[in-house]
Formats: structure tokens, sequence, C-alpha cells
């Protein structure tokens, strides 16, 4: 990592996996994604995934959804790693050629919130290996805010909370003065 000069040190950010899953297929989609992160030390409440038909497709009807936070505070830049190795589970336990669980990884920093994604568009970074970094929310105000591009179901009340909460143990974890005087944007 180069530091010193113009450059400006990362700052530190906790992981999270957005998993989503069909309930008659996938009994317990936190010891499928536990390779990657372990226990989840926060869920978001689980919620239908009928705000779109996106993936029922290839996924069915009945997929659930929710937010699992890990004991990973660490730089951003594993999150491509990540998302290989939740893709590598994914293709592993497909049925007839398609998915029963989908599993993005993404970190919480303490300014925004960067999902992971295989899918290029206009408004993702390509970061390296064929993994995109997808900004779903930005901090302004004391709050997250959505953006225009922002998942429908990151923005729902329980997930903001959700990510609050998270922020909140990352700011206690690094404290202040890992911040070298500079003060997070609330």
């Amino acid at each position: 990592m180069v530091t010193g000069g113009g450059f400006k040190q990362t700052g530190m950010v906790i992981y999270f996996n957005a998993i989503l899953y069909n309930k008659d297929l996938v009994k317990d989609p936190d010891s499928i994604a536990a390779p990657i992160f372990g226990e989840p030390i926060l869920r978001s409440p689980e919620f239908d995934f009928s705000h779109t038909s996106y993936y029922e497709r290839e996924m069915g009807q009945n997929l659930v959804k929710y937010f699992a936070l890990y004991d990973r505070i660490e730089q951003p830049d594993d999150l491509p790693d990540y998302k290989i190795h939740a893709v590598s589970i994914e293709d592993g336990l497909q049925q007839d050629c398609k998915r029963v669980i989908n599993i993005d990884p993404g970190y919480v920093a303490m300014e925004k919130i960067v999902a992971a994604s295989t899918k290029n568009f206009t408004h993702r970074v390509y970061l390296r290996d064929n993994i995109y970094g997808d900004l779903q929310l930005y901090r302004r105000k004391g709050r997250y805010v959505p953006l225009e591009w922002t998942f429908q179901d990151y923005s729902f009340d329980s997930t903001l909370g959700f990510f609050e909460k998270a922020r909140k143990l990352l700011e206690e974890s690094i404290g202040m003065s890992d911040t070298c005087g500079i003060v997070p944007s609330r």
C-alpha cells in the first residue's frame, strides 16, 4: 500500500453479505456463507423478495433476503476476493444449472455502503478480476441515503437500520484515533 505524500490511507470497513435464497431449497444460508466470513454478528430481519421478479426465472418464486454483518474489520481491498469466493459457493450449489442462493459481499464504510458485483454498469467501478464496486448508499446529514440506482431493498427502513447499527459497530471498533485526526462524515 502506498502512503505518504498526497496519498491518504484507506479507512477501515466492516464486511457484510446480502443473502438472497430460495426458502424451499436452502435451509441454512448462514452455514453456506460461513466459509467467506464466519458466523454473522448481526442480521437484518428476513423479508420476502417480492418487490422485483428479477431473480425468479433463475431461482424460483419463494425467495427471501437478509443482510448479515461479520466481525471482519479490514481494508476494503479484499472485496473482489470475497465476491469471487461467493460466486464459487453459489456455482457449487446450483441445481439444474440454476442458483438457489445469491451471496453479495459488501462493506460498510463510515461514509458509504459498497456492494460487489460481477456485472458492469455505468455507475459501477471496476476493481479487478471482473469484479465491480457498486455504491449503494452514501452518508449525508447523519444518515445513509440511496442514489437513483440503489437497489430498492437497500433503502428499506429495516435495511437502513441494519447499516446504521453496522456503522456504529465499525465506529466503536476503529475509534476516532485511527482516523489520524480526520473525523468521519456524519
